[in-house]
């Protein structure tokens, strides 16, 4: 369904001669307290909800096939659900606000059914909560691409660049995924909810097309 469409868009996009993979997501989480782990929720959750802590989300995909010889191009896709408020509080307690999300490539292993935002699973710790943006836990770097939700953003999916990251999968590098956060995410407002893989809809999960060249 999702993936012919895209996979439509990719090969206009370059001229009709694209060869397309799509790759799965694998793993994905949110993190946002250090002492629980929220592989459950159907949602992948980042920005910073009033009175509650900020949050970021991590996704691991399936790995680059060794027939895709040269990427050329990589998007995630994320479908967008809505953006949160509690139902106790007011417009005006937890207002809308128009939230930036980039990717940066996760540099440590972690574990979905374990991970928080202090640990990468039950035994080892984060560098840094939330990881870092600091090239130890994951690349100061960002991918290169980004989105933006807007006011009155409809429910559907939204891309981001990552085809740096999905290079240096290719060339070798490990393949921890990828966080994503919200660039204002210290702003306190509604937080921004995308379908994570515990979405009962497989077409609203995440993935990755990838346009490669071939040797």
């Amino acid at each position: 369904m999702y993936t012919g469409f895209i996979a439509a868009v990719v090969l206009l996009s370059f001229g009709g001669e694209s060869d397309a993979h799509t790759l799965k997501v694998v793993e994905d989480v949110t993190l946002e307290r250090g002492s629980t782990n929220f592989n459950y929720l159907k949602y992948l959750i980042v920005g910073l909800h009033p009175n509650y802590p900020k949050k970021r989300s991590l996704l691991k995909f399936e790995d680059v096939p060794s027939r895709c010889g040269v990427v050329k191009h990589a998007t995630m896709y994320l479908y967008y659900q809505y953006s949160h408020k509690a139902s106790f509080q007011t417009d005006a307690q937890a207002p809308f606000i128009t939230r930036t999300i980039q990717a940066h490539r996760v540099l440590k292993s972690w574990k979905e059914t374990e991970a928080t935002s202090t640990k990468r699973d039950y035994t080892e710790y984060w560098g840094t909560q939330w990881l870092g943006l600091d090239d130890i836990d994951a690349e100061s770097s960002s991918t290169g691409g980004q989105t933006t939700i807007h006011y009155g953003q409809q429910k559907g999916f939204v891309g981001i660049d990552v085809t740096s990251a999905v290079n240096e999968w290719k060339a070798g590098e490990d393949n921890y995924g990828l966080v994503i956060w919200a660039t204002n995410e210290n702003i306190p407002g509604r937080d921004t909810r995308f379908a994570s893989k515990s979405e009962s809809d497989p077409t609203k999960h995440p993935f990755i097309e990838v346009k490669c060249d071939h040797p």
